[in-house]
Formats: structure tokens, C-alpha cells, sequence
């Protein structure tokens, strides 16, 4: 069995990522959360670059994917590049183990990716007409699809609502998480 670390912005994010990688990877993978008491801005400070190495090594993980949002679209270089060059800057603290799962503005982006899955649990009837990588603040915007309905959207129903949707229309629909999939297997058979 390979042992796969998760380090994100937020527990919630590591756990719904987790629960739609087993979707596909239960029966070879072990995923594991990685510092899972530091979150957001917290990602960038030596805390973590103190902590990221130890627990890995501690929990012998063969691979650890790293969970981030983008905030922002794919065309604003400066920030990619802040997103990357923070990547590989923890990636060598895991002896080169690391793959980077970069979304496009917020982890809620992967939710359009199935969007029936979404409509069915809150009741509602939306229907995605553009790459869900383009639609900007994507957490607001279920927000927003919500807001006037009796089961209103929140970040933290993200890791339950991950459970549910079809991984292989995500990947479809979703660059980021196409991406993201094609390096991971590649890194699964190394």
C-alpha cells in the first residue's frame, strides 16, 4: 500500500480532496493528513517547514500531494509563480515526493466539475456553462446558488459533497484536476 500525505489551506480542503481520491485510489493508496494544524497563511511560515519533513518521514509517506488554491485565474503569472515557487519549496523538504494540486481560484471550483451532484444534495437546478477553472470565487458562487433555498451551501459541507461526486467527470471538466491526475499517476508508478 502507498502512503500519500495531504498538506492544504484548511483540514476541510485535505479531507475532500481525500475523499475523492479513494474514490479511484482506495486500493492502493493511504492518504494521510500532513500538519493538519496549520492552515492558511499559516502555510507559509518555517512552522511548517519545520513540521512537513518530520511528520512525512514519520508516517513513511511515499508521496505527499499539496493542496492549494490559486485565488486568482491561471493567467495571472505573478501569482502562479508564487503558488509554484511555494510548492517547490516544501517539495524539496520531502525529498522531491511532493505533487502539486493548484486550483483555479478555490477548491469549490471541483464542484462545477459535477455539477448534478451539487444540484441533487441542495436541491437546485443549475447547469454549468463554462470551464468551472473560469468562474471566479466559486465558494461565493454556490453560496449564492443557495442562498434563497432551505440547504444553504457551506465550505465546510465540501468534504461530504466530495464523497459524492463522479471523479471522472471532475477530471473531465476540471484542467486543473486533469492536470493534477496525469502527474499523480505518474508519481503512483515511479
Amino acid at each position: 500500500m502507498i502512503k500519500v500525505g495531504l498538506v492544504g489551506e484548511d483540514p476541510s480542503d485535505t479531507s475532500s480532496i481525500k475523499n475523492l481520491l479513494e474514490k479511484r485510489y482506495k486500493k492502493q493508496v493511504q492518504f494521510c493528513v500532513l500538519t493538519p494544524r496549520i492552515k492558511g497563511y499559516h502555510l507559509d511560515t518555517k512552522k511548517l517547514k519545520d513540521q512537513l519533513p518530520i511528520e512525512a518521514k514519520d508516517k513513511k509517506c511515499n508521496l505527499v500531494i499539496f493542496v492549494r488554491d490559486l485565488d486568482d485565474l491561471a493567467s495571472n503569472k505573478n501569482k502562479l509563480k508564487q503558488r509554484k515557487d511555494w510548492f517547490q519549496s516544501l517539495n524539496v523538504l520531502v525529498d522531491n515526493k511532493g505533487v502539486l494540486l493548484l486550483n483555479i481560484w478555490e477548491l469549490e471550483a471541483l464542484i462545477l466539475g459535477d455539477i448534478d451532484t451539487f444540484n441533487a444534495a441542495y436541491k437546485t437546478s443549475h447547469k454549468t456553462k463554462a470551464n468551472p477553472m473560469f468562474q471566479s470565487k466559486p465558494k461565493e458562487f454556490l453560496k449564492q446558488l443557495t442562498a434563497r433555498l432551505n440547504k444553504q451551501f457551506h465550505e465546510s459541507h465540501c468534504p461530504e459533497i466530495f464523497k459524492k461526486l463522479d471523479i471522472d467527470l471532475v477530471e473531465k471538466n476540471c484542467s486543473c484536476f486533469s492536470a493534477f491526475i496525469t502527474e499523480f499517476n505518474k508519481r503512483l508508478v515511479q
